[in-house]
């Protein structure tokens, strides 16, 4: 087997889907990132992404998936509804969030039910695990068949955001990729996320607003792509992939983001729908 990380973009918008012509070139799902960790599918979030990753699992036969979820807000769960191995038999879903008195599969509960959807976690076929994780804890996923000793490892970052978030970070072995997504940085903020991000191969980043917008958008909980390049360039990343992008940047406004923060540093990526990095 290939001993390279597959990363694969699913899901690129913040609060809602744009599903218009002008959004069909970056994309317009909200998020979700996979990670084929050498046979082990890892996920970043659940927005409306999701949908057509679990299409394509299903026709690939990928039966086992790990699904980190950063927070409960809408467009980063809403891909839940209608997740097509929830309804296979022989799959084996395992879904991690942040930790909250317990009540994590609760809450996930009232939501995947009636009245917001036809059926419930009842009716789900498959093998479902739900894992509550604490912030700036570690936690490890097995990876391979029964027997193997092989682990993936999972860190954890309380990120910025109303309500709280949780930022992970993927490591093994020299390979990391952190997820910082819905995390608005200050002072304390950027140290914290400078240590967390420390040279890692790649750091997804929300790249939520403009500079200019941030201003008229402080308290919201998002950041932008300059400060995930400073970000990038402090905690020696590899290379910082922006995403998370507000639902009214258009293809042609994004793109001229990304020449702007290409012309500044080619540390940094923009995400499109259907892009493939390599690690």
């Amino acid at each position: 087997m290939e001993d390279t990380w597959s990363v694969e973009i699913w899901g690129v918008r913040g609060a809602a889907p744009a599903a218009y012509r002008d959004f069909l070139e970056y994309g317009g799902n909200t998020s979700c990132i996979s990670v084929d960790c050498c046979g082990e599918t890892v996920i970043f979030d659940a927005g409306t992404g999701l949908l057509e990753l679990g299409r394509r699992l299903r026709k690939k036969g990928i039966k086992r998936v790990h699904i980190l979820l950063s927070h409960l807000h809408m467009d980063h769960i809403c891909g839940l509804y209608g997740f097509p191995l929830f309804l296979d038999a022989g799959a084996e879903i395992h879904l991690y969030g942040r930790a909250e008195e317990g009540r994590l599969r609760e809450r996930l509960g009232a939501l995947l039910c009636r009245p917001y959807w036809p059926y419930d976690a009842t009716a789900f076929s498959a093998r479902v695990e739900v894992h509550e994780v604490l912030p700036e804890s570690v936690f490890r996923i097995k990876r391979g068949k029964e027997g193997d000793k092989a682990e993936l490892t999972v860190r954890t970052l309380a990120g910025n955001h109303p309500g709280g978030s949780l930022l992970y970070r993927l490591e093994e072995g020299e390979r990391s990729i952190v997820y910082g997504l819905d995390c608005e940085t200050d002072g304390r903020m950027s140290a914290a996320l400078q240590a967390f991000a420390r040279d890692g191969k790649l750091l997804i980043w929300d790249a939520n607003f403009t500079d200019e917008d941030l201003g008229r958008c402080a308290g919201w909980g998002h950041s932008s792509w300059r400060q995930g390049m400073e970000l990038g360039r402090a905690a020696g990343a590899g290379l910082v992939l922006m995403t998370h992008y507000s639902r009214e940047y258009t293809d042609c406004f994004l793109r001229g983001q990304q020449e702007l923060a290409e012309r500044e540093d080619d540390i940094c990526r923009f995400a499109k729908e259907g892009m493939v990095i390599r690690i």
